[in-house]
C-alpha cells in the first residue's frame, strides 16, 4: 500500500499541462496470464483510456513480470488502467524522459 502511496504522490505533482510518458513496472501472479492470452491484442489495446496511449508492453515471462510504457495527458488516467489488474498484478508507476529530456534537467 505505501508505495501505490508514493506513486501517486509523485504522479500528483508531475508537469501535467503536457502528455508525460509513465513506466508501469509490474509483477503479475499466472492468473493474470490466463486472462491476458484470453484477449486480443485489440481488447489489451482496448484498455487504455481516452487520452493516454500505450507506447510499448514488455513481458519477462520467466518472472511474471515486465514494463508498460504509457504516454497520457492526465496520469490519473495511467493509474486507473494499472487498477484494473490489481487484483492479480503489483504495480510502481514512475513517470520516465528520454535522453532529451534527461539532458535537460541535468544541465540545469
Amino acid at each position: 500500500m505505501k508505495k501505490y502511496i508514493v506513486s501517486a504522490i509523485a504522479l500528483l505533482f508531475c508537469n501535467v499541462t503536457q502528455a508525460t510518458v509513465y513506466m508501469i513496472d509490474f509483477k503479475c501472479e499466472p492468473e493474470a496470464y490466463e486472462v491476458f492470452s484470453s484477449m486480443t491484442l485489440d481488447e489489451l489495446d482496448g484498455q487504455f483510456l481516452s487520452g493516454s496511449t500505450k507506447l510499448a508492453r514488455y513481458h519477462d515471462l520467466t518472472t511474471g513480470s515486465g514494463i508498460v510504457l504509457v504516454e497520457a495527458d492526465d496520469p490519473t488516467l495511467v493509474m486507473e488502467f494499472a487498477y484494473g489488474w490489481s487484483e492479480l498484478c503489483e504495480s510502481i508507476i514512475t513517470p520516465v524522459v528520454d535522453d532529451e529530456g534527461a539532458m535537460e534537467i541535468v544541465s540545469k
